[in-house]
């Protein structure tokens, strides 16, 4: 039985993202569902682990859920402070009846199964083994003052990837060793090695790069013969008078408030706009079209509900969102306090991340209805992309 450890809780600061670059899309497939595609692929493998961060165990439950083919449940476990706390808490999690352990950095989209197959089984042969490639460079040793050592023999070079494959036992003991020991690796075999041990070298191939500049995502998906698709976008509008005692439900929050808008459904103007506008750019009828206000099953209806539905609309279509943009204009309730919760509302709908979702809110200058507290808007742009 194969166990594989995908480690997921690494940052975006040297991408320049804001968010996890685990989230990153690269075409119709964000970096960790394109792992979790070519894991699947792996014969023996039984059991995968995914090491989050702390706070980002819905957002991967989401991009998890998205994928129908796989053909084991993913687990999660909360990663540590440094990559080999994140490893250690990984192997606790994977099964006693485990005979190999991989473990595979998310960074890596392009490891393909054959090379997972390959550490397996050089692993179960020689109990510890790395994917790695050949240097092409000259590799000189340097002083603190930028002098030269000596150079290295390059045909003993290697550069180390992942996966990286170990006999269950063998991990545990090189994690408890350097536990014992005050070791840091700088990466998963070196604490192997730390024992003593020999690790076996599997050659892999120079398309199997981590993804940790903005240019090694324009490398990624020339490798994964992604083609940029065309977007598409979607305007959408929406306005409902304010009534007495109505619930105020906006972005699937509710608000306390001693008025609400008023409607058919529970009149959630925003998520009501951004339907329109993700239904716009797919080409699609309006809301009204869907979900008739005449019609008693949608009587009382979650707007974020109704937004599932037009999220599958979307994908029956062959259409996923990529990034929306929604304001509200009314002079109360106050949306500040809410808006991060109603992100997060949003985000896990569309299976897209915080990072491309904004919700604003403005006032009428106290003009026109809006200014009267008549009642509220919400204006909402969306862009699609082709699957």
């Amino acid at each position: 039985m194969i166990s594989c450890i995908l480690l997921a809780a690494g940052a975006g600061k040297r991408m320049q993202c804001e968010a996890n670059k685990i989230f990153l899309r690269l075409g119709k497939y964000s970096v960790l569902q394109w792992n979790l595609q070519h894991m699947a692929d792996v014969p023996d493998l039984s059991e995968v682990i995914i090491v989050v961060a702390d706070g980002e165990e819905e957002a991967i439950q989401n991009e998890v859920a998205s994928l129908t083919n796989l053909p084991w449940q993913p687990r999660l476990v909360i990663g540590g402070a440094e990559r080999q706390d994140s490893v250690l808490a990984g192997t606790k999690a994977t099964s006693e009846t485990a005979d190999i352990v991989l473990v595979h950095d998310g960074a890596r989209p392009m490891a393909r199964a054959a090379l997972f197959t390959a550490v397996a089984e050089a692993a179960q042969q020689h109990g510890a083994a790395v994917a790695a490639v050949p240097v092409v460079d000259t590799i000189k040793q340097v002083r603190d003052d930028q002098t030269v050592v000596q150079t290295l023999r390059r045909s003993e070079l290697y550069a180390v990837q992942t996966p990286q494959g170990f006999r269950r036992s063998w991990l545990l003991e090189a994690q408890e060793y350097a536990k014992k020991t005050q070791f840091v690796g700088t990466d998963d075999v070196s604490l192997v090695e730390h024992q003593g041990k020999p690790v076996y070298i599997v050659n892999s191939d120079y398309t199997n790069c981590k993804l940790t500049t903005p240019a090694d995502i324009v490398k990624a998906k020339q490798y994964l013969g992604v083609t940029e698709p065309m977007m598409r976008v979607g305007f959408g509008y929406d306005v409902h008078r304010f009534k007495t005692g109505r619930p105020c439900i906006l972005g699937g929050v509710q608000i306390e408030s001693e008025f609400g808008p008023d409607g058919h459904s529970d009149a959630d103007v925003l998520i009501h706009a951004l339907m329109d506008a993700l239904l716009g750019a797919a080409g699609l009828p309006d809301i009204g079209y869907w979900f008739p206000p005449e019609d008693e099953a949608f009587k009382g209806a979650s707007s974020m509900e109704l937004l599932k539905q037009v999220v599958k609309l979307l994908h029956e279509k062959g259409f996923k969102a990529y990034n929306v943009d929604v304001m509200v204009i009314a002079e109360a309730p106050k949306l500040k306090p809410h808006i991060n919760a109603m992100k997060a509302n949003l985000a896990g709908v569309l299976g897209i991340g915080e990072e491309f979702i904004s919700v604003k809110a403005t006032t009428h200058e106290k003009l026109g209805a809006f200014g009267r507290l008549e009642g509220l808007a919400a204006q909402a742009v969306a862009t699609l992309y082709s699957l």
